[in-house]
């Protein structure tokens, strides 16, 4: 047992832990669609400008909700090579200044993994200015519940029983 893993789930057999993953995961998709769900109800009643409110669950004080406004829209440029290119053809000025600078771009080659790859071989593995190294994506476990298995009618008690287990083995 490490220090960020709360429990040794290395106690149980293969079988029991992958039963209790994909069992948590229907338990976490049911959650989040009665959450969703509680959330939409409470919109009904409740705007951006109600108060916060305390949610008190098994007699404590266990959360406080609040309604957010909607964020404000803004305009951004998510290709300036193209809003160059816009700019350049209508001959547009930004406060009386050129709207557009010409640049030193690598060309799409220029930027293609081979290349990259060859140029920092053949300079002794020297990464030029402007490159860095994009380490790939760590492996890990993903648990993917089957179509409309999260829909399935089990058991409520057997959820229950996984929920508990789970809680108290990792100690929330």
């Amino acid at each position: 047992m490490t220090e960020t893993e709360p429990y040794d789930w290395s106690e149980m057999t293969p079988d029991m832990l992958l039963a209790h993953m994909a069992g948590l995961a229907i338990l976490q998709k049911k959650i989040t669609k009665a959450l969703d769900g509680a959330k939409r109800q409470y919109l009904r009643t409740h705007d951006a400008d109600s108060p916060r409110e305390n949610a008190v669950f098994a007699g404590l004080d266990a959360a406080t909700v609040l309604v957010k406004r909607d964020g404000e829209g803004y305009y951004k440029v998510d290709d300036p090579l193209a809003y160059a290119d816009f700019l350049s053809h209508y001959g547009l000025d930004c406060e009386g200044q050129p709207a557009v600078i010409t640049v030193n771009y690598p060309t799409p080659n220029a930027m293609g993994e081979r290349f990259l790859e060859r140029l920092i071989r053949e300079h002794g593995g020297e990464i030029p200015d402007g490159v860095k190294y994009q380490p790939g994506r760590s492996g890990g476990v993903t648990v993917t519940l089957g179509k409309g298995i999260a829909e399935h009618a089990f058991d409520s008690a057997e959820l229950s029983r996984l929920a508990i287990e789970a809680a108290v083995r990792t100690g929330a």
